[in-house]
């Protein structure tokens, strides 16, 4: 039985994430224990969005709403993560790290680049850059048809 080039592609996109994902939660315990890798994706989007708030987090990662209040009250006990009140709407809280969130995104950030760096350690960056950018079309090209 052959399946289609396309389907291939996301056969291949899978395959390769699992393969990242699965570098990346065994170097979490090492970084930080006890992280779980939805904390790691909320401080990976809230480092490179700050500001975000929690509607907004619960778009992008798809999640129940309710846990990601419990997840997002974890992260603030813990000091790594802090609420304040909308500039244009008080009753809307915006996220930004801590500083203490802070160091440990840089920590979390640097090692994720290293688990990539690894995977695609046998492609020249130009074709780093080649690949990113035909990935960057065909999500440009599947949100339009939405």
């Amino acid at each position: 039985m052959s399946s289609s080039i396309s389907a291939d592609v996301f056969e291949l996109l899978h395959d390769l994430l699992h393969l990242f994902r699965a570098r990346l939660l065994e170097s979490l315990e090492a970084v930080q224990p006890g992280l779980t890798f939805n904390e790691f994706r909320i401080l990976m989007h809230t480092g490179r969005h700050p500001g975000i708030t929690q509607k907004e987090l619960v778009e992008h990662s798809h999640t129940d709403k309710a846990q990601m209040a419990r997840m997002l009250a974890q992260l603030q006990d813990r000091g790594w993560l802090e609420r304040s009140a909308s500039e244009a709407d008080k009753r809307v809280r915006c996220l930004q790290l801590s500083a203490q969130g802070q160091q440990l995104f840089d920590s979390l950030r640097a090692r994720r680049e290293q688990i990539a760096q690894e995977l695609l350690q046998d492609f020249p960056a130009a074709e780093q850059a080649q690949l990113r950018a035909l990935l960057q079309q065909a999500l440009s090209s599947a949100r339009a048809s939405d």
